[in-house]
């Protein structure tokens, strides 16, 4: 049974989305503010009583939480409660870290050849946790990833596509991924490349891009539905940025 976004605009359009599907957000610009998407699905998913894996590349961890603040999502009460988890890949790199519950690290050294390892064995030890918790039934999974584009600043883009091309391969072989319940990813990548960007397109089973454009002396956000198993048009949808929040017209 197709799993919902929580968004009725997008839903509508799509019908659901399938399980264990990946969903790209292409931010092709950062005036788009297409990552808040993932936060409204994050924050929609939590609030439901579902659990959400959040991965933190592109900033100190307390910016996001503070972001996360600001759309609404009470993380304080999730983590506490345990169906949320975030592994705090901006910390871990750089070494900016807190004690807070249920938040993970990777352990150094963390380069591109062992990062998928580390991140296994961070995402199994948790996924133990909600499994003796009894967390699984009655629940989805959800991962969110903001920013994938910025493993090309701290590796290189070769780096991140052979990252990317392997992750899959080894996840599947992975016992974590045999013995716990597969989540449905949403990425988020702003700009454009040539290298990791096309192999992403590929990847994903859904692809949203937002883009902005200033007409009549005001931004207009526009978000248009590229790649869709059940589709073959593009659709395009225009949105507002309120309150933290984006909101569609």
């Amino acid at each position: 049974m197709p799993l919902k976004l929580g968004i009725n605009e997008l839903d509508e359009i799509l019908g659901g989305v399938v399980e264990r599907s990946l969903i790209l957000i292409h931010e092709a610009d950062p005036r788009s503010l297409g990552k808040f998407l993932a936060f409204e699905i994050m924050r929609r998913k939590l609030d439901s009583d579902n659990l959400v894996g959040y991965f933190n590349i592109d900033s100190p961890l307390s910016i996001t939480l503070s972001i996360l603040e600001k759309v609404g999502l009470d993380w304080r009460r999730h983590l506490h409660e345990g169906r949320l988890m975030i592994i705090d890949t901006f910390g871990s790199i750089y070494d900016t870290k807190t004690d807070l519950e249920n938040v993970w690290y990777l352990r150094k050294p963390i380069d591109i050849d062992t990062l998928n390892e580390k991140y296994i064995k961070v995402i199994g030890a948790h996924k133990q946790k909600w499994a003796e918790m009894g967390m699984f039934e009655g629940r989805e999974l959800w991962g969110v990833t903001v920013s994938m584009s910025n493993y090309l600043s701290i590796f290189t883009p070769k780096a991140t596509q052979r990252y990317l091309e392997i992750s899959d391969l080894q996840r599947r072989k992975s016992e974590v991924y045999i013995k716990y319940p597969a989540g449905t990813n949403v990425w988020t990548y702003t700009g454009d490349d040539t290298i990791v960007l096309p192999l992403l397109y590929r990847k994903a089973d859904y692809i949203l891009k937002t883009e902005s454009r200033i007409e009549d002396g005001k931004v207009k956000r526009y978000l248009h539905l590229i790649k869709n198993p059940k589709l073959g048009a593009v659709s395009t949808l225009e949105y507002k940025f309120k309150g933290g929040r984006i909101r569609f017209v």
